[in-house]
């Protein structure tokens, strides 16, 4: 006699949480479920999963769930379907429980029913999805991770540098010098043996490399030029130290192409980005800026909660794949000129909320550069792992196009200059 209401099927003659054995048997099929006998029960063919919530209560009195099948696909996607709907203990039988049969019948034909009885023995119980085990955690292994410098000292000894799996957010006002920072901490990447991609969406492809391979030349492999029409000055890179920067940027420096259709569509980015991970091994990204990204769920979540997914997005996309995401998020206007704070990122501090380190980026006044001592500042608003709220005093080198440390010298080798030298 089955029946179940044609969703659940079972014997209920044979259905007691008291009677031996004490857990519920899920069978693949009415056959098997007959074969098992005792406490077996197994889902209605045509039945989808979620209808057997209905089920909770009943199924909620036995103390554990065993799945009575032999190993494959078809006992994997029973055990996953039963781990995500009851707040049961799921058992899986041992590796050889089931000795090559094909099914709990074929299993007691040819071993009696002592053999279902061991299913019970040798069965191990599945890890609870969702719930970690802290002693098995292996957190040693993150402490030894290679990281990736920023290229300038006070900033690595204060956050340790850029971490796999993490995701920086730099803010700034417009034209304080977000982007110029950023291309040498790209090429700083480089150097490192990492493989960089770059979504840069106001910079069209030739403009992005003429700045960033005027930042990779250095002041010594520039030219200054004069527009003979405007008298504006200009800094060319030398002819001939072009081929080997292009060398240097060869399979290491991609940039996605904004000519596209649907460049800007923050699925493109991440699809993007991911296929660079995989096929190139870029762990280093760059979005230069959300604000130039096309956002879902714009029209109905308001911009500012867009951006903010959009971030999270990243976040998971960092954490998934072990890379590094750069991403400039501008400020919100301020009241007077109070300065920065997290919460002015993007126009709330859900973005912020998101990332790892947050770093803001100022150009100190003309006027004040002297009485200063700096003409740029750096300050960490924010570091997860380690709290630091350092601040690092930068000087802007014109030819080269490069922020250093004040006190310090723009005059850094990258790999392309020391393969021909």
């Amino acid at each position: 006699m089955i029946t179940g209401n044609e969703s659940l099927l079972f014997d209920p003659r044979f259905m007691d949480p008291q009677a031996e054995p004490f857990g519920l048997y899920w069978c693949k099929d009415a056959e098997d479920m007959q074969a098992v006998g005792v406490n077996a029960v197994c889902k209605a063919l045509l039945t989808p999963w979620r209808e057997l919530t209905e089920w909770a209560e009943f199924i909620g009195r036995y103390p554990y769930i065993i799945v009575a099948v032999p190993p494959g696909p078809v006992r994997d996607e029973i055990a996953s379907e039963l781990q995500a709907r009851f707040p049961l203990p799921v058992l899986i039988p041992g590796r050889d429980a089931f000795h090559g049969c094909a099914s709990a019948l074929e299993l007691r034909d040819n071993y009696g029913l002592s053999a279902i009885d061991q299913l019970v023995m040798d069965a191990e119980e599945l890890p609870s999805p969702g719930l970690l085990n802290v002693a098995e955690i292996d957190c040693d292994r993150d402490t030894n991770t290679k990281r990736t410098s920023s290229g300038l000292a006070l900033l690595d000894r204060e956050i340790g540098g850029f971490a796999p799996g993490e995701l920086s957010v730099w803010t700034g006002r417009r034209g304080e010098g977000k982007s110029t920072l950023l291309g040498q901490i790209l090429l700083d990447a480089i150097n490192q043996g990492r493989r960089v991609c770059a979504y840069s969406g106001e910079l069209p492809a030739k403009q992005f490399k003429r700045f960033i391979r005027q930042q990779a030349a250095g002041y010594l492999h520039v030219t200054k030029r004069e527009d003979p029409l405007t008298g504006k000055s200009f800094f060319l890179v030398n002819d001939d130290v072009k081929v080997p920067i292009d060398r240097w940027f060869d399979g290491t420096l991609f940039l996605t192409d904004i000519r596209d259709k649907a460049a800007h569509d923050e699925e493109t980015i991440l699809r993007l980005f991911e296929g660079a991970n995989h096929r190139y091994g870029c762990d280093t990204f760059l979005v230069d800026n959300i604000m130039t990204a096309q956002l879902r769920g714009e029209a109905e979540q308001g911009y500012y909660r867009a951006q903010s997914a959009f971030a999270g997005r990243l976040a998971d996309f960092c954490k998934r794949l072990g890379v590094h995401v750069h991403l400039v998020a501008h400020p919100r206007k301020t009241e007077g000129k109070r300065p920065l704070e997290t919460d002015d990122v993007g126009g709330s501090g859900d973005i912020t909320n998101r990332a790892n380190n947050v770093f803001k980026v100022e150009r100190a006044p003309e006027e004040k550069v002297q009485e200063l001592g700096y003409s740029s500042l750096l300050t960490i608003l924010k570091n997860r792992e380690f709290g630091a709220r350092g601040k690092v005093k930068l000087e802007f080198n014109e030819p080269s196009r490069r922020l250093f440390q004040k006190d310090g010298s723009p005059a850094k080798q990258y790999g392309w200059e020391r393969s021909v030298t």
